[in-house]
């Protein structure tokens, strides 16, 4: 990455202003492409239970688990109907209705015009029917299908032990297996609540002592760069089409490889955060290493140590901001579907590994270089810096191009540039973002098994 111009780029207005103007159109063009293709699949009902309904699973059947036969009732019943617009999720909550004893709202819930329709949805109705109306027994060969497009879960498994005892097996063992899965399940949702919550404690305490030593100054000054306000929106503006180019041109590159369909996530952001880079360093006129050097000045160790205080804080805002906009921001698709659905078709080690070093690894160190150590410290040249960090903290969360998603994203964001500005240090913000993206990573790989 050795760089070409031997000082920072300064382009001319005459043409730099008009180039500016068409890649702002084309990014444009390429930002309102993208979220039409993705509310178009979103738009398309799920082909198996969401991760919506994968994590109320367990919460609906604790009491069961715990050994008190109660009906899903009142006010759990109503909330979970209303939370789960999916058809394979109201699927599964019509397993898990009837098992707690309510068949009339079961029955409703499976055979109901909400329920999953098509071929599939046929033979979910029919295994529904053979488990909890005597109907005649599905075909046994249909039954994994349908225990996939359920979840693999713990509904999958009752409503699979019921046709068991009715073709004349002994089904207990399979909802032992079954008991055993859950209450890991719940365990580990515990722990990780219980993690939240801590967090976001230590979290609200951050925030104060941050508060009480707003007037200390920072130990070093963010870092600074020699472009134009020109080159930056250059640079900026070539790396986001960069983005849409490189994961496009991935996913025509693996299109003949239907099984190696996960490749084109890290292949694309690869190519876009190297050549992301490569720009960047070009056009300042420095090499990688000098590029380095300027963005994440040592002690390492105590920018680190800093970082899970700021991860606490981050924590605290982003939940905390959830919880205040949940009434309002109301969605009956989940922002993270297609990453989901992605997670779900990676089958071994290999492929997940990978993809963790691209979520946990790769995004957080490229993400943070660009945001929190370029294009920070060019708004706060011309900006005071709590505007610097509220724009540079809305572009990063509308660069995820989720409009749901945006508040907690950009509250993510401000941490992140509040780690920058606090430490002079690119190791923060990145520990924090590597810390956040790696605990969602296996959540929600954990949940979309």
């Amino acid at each position: 990455m050795e760089p070409t111009p031997a000082s920072p780029w300064q382009p001319d207005r005459r043409w730099a202003d008009p180039l500016i103007a068409l890649l702002a159109t084309l990014a444009l063009l390429a930002a309102g492409f993208s979220l039409l293709s993705k509310h178009a699949r979103a738009a398309r009902p799920a082909e198996r239970a969401s991760l919506q309904g994968r994590m109320l699973e367990p919460l609906l059947s604790a009491p069961q688990l715990l050994g008190a036969r109660l009906p899903i009732r009142g006010e759990s019943l109503a909330k979970a109907r209303t939370q789960l617009t999916e058809p394979w999720d109201r699927a599964l909550l019509s397993v898990l209705t009837a098992e707690s004893g309510d068949l009339a709202t079961a029955r409703d819930l499976a055979l109901g015009p909400q329920s999953p329709q098509g071929p599939w949805g046929d033979h979910f109705r029919a295994a529904w029917m053979a488990a909890y109306e005597h109907g005649p027994l599905p075909d046994p060969t249909l039954r994994p299908e349908l225990g996939r497009r359920l979840g693999n879960g713990y509904a999958a498994a009752l409503l699979e032990a019921r046709l068991v005892d009715r073709a004349g097996g002994n089904g207990e063992a399979l909802r032992k297996s079954a008991r055993e899965a859950l209450l890991l399940r719940l365990l580990a949702l515990g722990a990780f609540g219980l993690l939240a919550t801590g967090l976001g404690l230590g979290g609200l305490m951050f925030a104060m002592y941050l508060l009480a030593t707003r007037q200390v100054p920072p130990p070093r000054p963010l870092p600074a760069w020699g472009l134009s306000g020109r080159g930056a929106a250059l640079v900026l503006l070539t790396w986001f089409l960069l983005f849409f180019l490189a994961g496009n041109l991935a996913a025509l590159l693996m299109l003949p490889f239907p099984h190696l369909r996960w490749v084109a996530v890290p292949l694309g952001y690869g190519i876009h955060a190297f050549g992301g880079l490569a720009l960047l360093c070009r056009a300042e006129g420095i090499s990688f290493r000098e590029l380095w050097r300027r963005v994440a000045p040592p002690p390492v160790g105590r920018n680190l140590a800093w970082g899970f205080a700021f991860l606490a804080l981050a924590v605290c805002l982003v939940f905390g901001l959830s919880l205040i906009l949940s009434p309002i921001l109301k969605s009956d698709q989940s922002p993270q579907r297609e990453l989901v659905d992605l997670l779900r078709g990676l089958h071994g080690w290999g492929p997940t590994v990978a993809m963790f070093l691209v979520v946990a690894g790769l995004a957080p160190f490229f993400e943070e270089t660009l945001f929190r150590g370029f294009l920070l410290p060019v708004l706060a040249r011309r900006w005071p810096m709590a505007w610097a960090l509220l724009g540079s903290a809305l572009l990063f969360g509308a660069i995820h191009l989720q409009p749901l998603g945006l508040p907690t994203l950009a509250a993510l964001g401000l941490v992140l540039g509040l780690a920058m500005r606090r430490t002079g240090s690119l190791w923060t913000p990145i520990l924090v973002h590597a810390c956040w993206n790696g605990s969602v990573f296996i959540l929600m790989r954990v949940l979309a098994a």
